[in-house]
């Protein structure tokens, strides 16, 4: 069996980042993904850091404005070493939410109409909106960053061949069995999102959630005074992310649809067409392409963290629609506790043993 010290089944934003933070405290870290890293969830995401949506769980507040805070110091820290450079936009969000909803956060802002017009020109928002100061990343150039962080700082890859089973001898971890190889390590760390639940032999209650999303680009001739939009702007029917490269995203469904990743045409006009009728400017651009995704949901819409009923053996998945956003802080407090500290935040709430 090939050894390693520390072993992270799934290359996606959480695992890379975790892969990332264990190698301040492990010789050697494996990181074993079913096909090439950041090709699932984090390639389809949109990167809203949106720790000020009053619809995050109480719970989970602390966690996430943790994590936003540490993005710009992890965005640096990557570019710095990667040599890459991330799309980290700060212009804020504008968000209108429903009912009587209303964010919880001090920092907030509620809008005017005289204040929209000035902010965003060209959208047609009617009822209570607000400004956000939250953060919005490109997740597929911050998993470039990442994973050529990574390979710098010496983590190995194994890919291509999928985590099937977490291999045990008196109720403590010796590693893992892929379809492929078998590896030994005495810790392991199941990263690996909507396809946790397939690793033996626990069952870590994880489900895709499928999300379509589509991007629009300005179209060939048309004139226009600046980018057609500067924040994101969230609203319960349609949310828009511009790129600082001109793309714009507008998403996304949330469907259950097991491990369905077909893009639907219709869902793409419905996407497009509400995009258009909140930001009337976007009939000046054209689809550029459409993708669907799976989010890791959990049975309680909640991160899974923690060491599971098996010594040695750790879950961190679960994120849901939060994986962009709490990928610093899971990185950070999971490290810890697989080294043997104590987590700077608490994370009994999201401990996998709840659901045992």
């Amino acid at each position: 069996m090939k050894q390693a010290d520390a072993i992270v089944i799934g290359g996606g934003i959480i695992g890379l980042s975790l892969a990332l933070r264990l190698r301040d405290s492990y010789r050697s870290v494996l990181v074993l993904e079913r096909h090439e890293p950041a090709s699932e969830a984090t390639f389809a995401a949109g990167g809203m850091i949106a720790n000020c949506d009053p619809h995050t769980p109480e719970t989970l507040q602390s966690l996430a404005d943790a994590s936003a805070a540490m993005f710009p110091d992890f965005v640096r820290e990557l570019e710095a070493e990667s040599g890459e450079t991330i799309d980290l936009r700060d212009a804020g969000t504008i968000a209108q939410f429903s009912g009587e909803d209303a964010p919880r956060h001090g920092a907030v802002r509620k809008l005017t109409t005289t204040d929209l017009k000035r902010l965003e020109p060209s959208l047609h928002l009617t009822g209570a909106a607000w400004l956000l100061p939250e953060l919005c990343v490109d997740p597929r150039g911050l998993a470039k960053a990442l994973l050529k962080a990574c390979r710098k700082r010496g983590v190995d890859f194994a890919t291509g061949s999928e985590a099937t089973e977490v291999l045990t001898a008196g109720g403590r971890t010796i590693g893992v069995r892929t379809t492929h190889a078998s590896y030994h390590s005495p810790i392991v760390a199941n990263c690996a999102g909507a396809w946790a639940a397939k690793i033996l032999p626990l069952g870590i209650p994880t489900r895709p959630v499928k999300g379509q999303m589509v991007c629009v680009v300005p179209q060939a001739g048309v004139a226009h005074d600046g980018p057609l939009i500067k924040h994101v702007v969230r609203t319960p029917e349609v949310y828009i992310i511009p790129r600082s490269d001109g793309r714009i995203l507008l998403g996304a469904t949330v469907e259950e649809a097991g491990f369905d990743k077909k893009v639907n045409p219709m869902t793409v006009q419905q996407l497009y067409q509400a995009g258009v009728k909140l930001a009337p400017a976007l009939s000046n651009t054209r689809i550029h392409d459409a993708w669907a995704g799976l989010r890791p949901g959990s049975p309680d819409d909640l991160p899974i963290l923690g060491e599971t009923s098996i010594l040695g053996y750790f879950a961190a998945t679960g994120h849901y629609r939060d994986g962009i956003m709490l990928a610093p802080v899971t990185a950070t407090v999971m490290s810890e506790l697989i080294s043997g500290a104590k987590p700077q935040l608490e994370l009994a709430a999201f401990s996998p043993l709840r659901f045992a």
